[in-house]
């Protein structure tokens, strides 16, 4: 029998118990929304903890204690699992599931980010490669016409032909997408960046009288 748990706290079996005495300073513990868990390794021999757990999405740290921390990605919230094996409780390993977001539409406000350049190229490699020799460059877009364009942050991402629901799609397979911006025009463009509307720079907002931008915050 399966079930997941949102304890907090409880005790990791080691991964290693065929082969050794039980760990007893083994715990593990959530800490804050993200859930933060703690593997305490001080009775496994280091060859032993050379690989981290196969947790995906997730970041791994250590202490000064040599405690090892496990972080979920922004976006994810970690979660484990539970069996019930012989009448006990074993702990499975945690996993980082992406949480569900809601989504606050906007049309006050029209959002178009200002290149730092932007000049002819043959393709998007070598679009790329601009973007990697100008100072402050974070997104490069190579368009139909062969112009390479180049961004700085707080982009993360841009197309064109791409419609408000293709856009917002876009967004929600990046765990760094904030905001989004769909604009409507010959290009149909699509921004996302990794920052709130509210701290998108002033420069790249415009009036929107005549409707043609929809922005869209992501709320995790």
């Amino acid at each position: 029998m399966m079930m997941e748990s949102s304890i907090n706290s409880a005790t990791i079996l080691p991964p290693y118990e065929e082969e050794f005495e039980p760990v007893d300073n083994l715990h593990w513990s959530p800490e804050t929304a993200n859930s933060i868990y703690l593997f305490w390794i001080h009775q496994l021999q280091a060859s032993n903890c050379s690989t981290y757990p196969n947790v995906t999405d997730a970041n791994f740290d250590k202490d000064c204690n040599g405690n090892v921390v496990i972080t979920c990605s922004k976006g994810f919230q970690m979660e484990q699992g539970l069996e019930c094996v012989e009448e006990e409780w074993s702990y499975q390993n945690p996993i980082c599931k992406r949480t569900e977001c809601s989504y606050k539409y906007s049309n006050e406000t029209d959002v178009h980010p200002i290149e730092i350049d932007y000049e002819m190229a043959s393709d998007q490699a070598q679009c790329d490669d601009n973007c990697k020799f100008t100072a402050g460059c974070a997104v490069s877009f190579f368009d139909p016409d062969s112009y390479c364009h180049l961004y700085t942050a707080p982009l993360i991402f841009m197309s064109y032909n791409t419609d408000l629901n293709q856009c917002i799609e876009k967004c929600k397979e990046r765990s760094d997408c904030v905001t989004v911006s769909s604009r409507i025009s010959d290009t149909q463009s699509c921004y996302l960046l990794n920052v709130t509307q509210a701290e998108i720079p002033g420069d790249w907002k415009g009036d929107n009288s005549m409707g043609k931008c929809t922005v869209v915050e992501k709320i995790c």
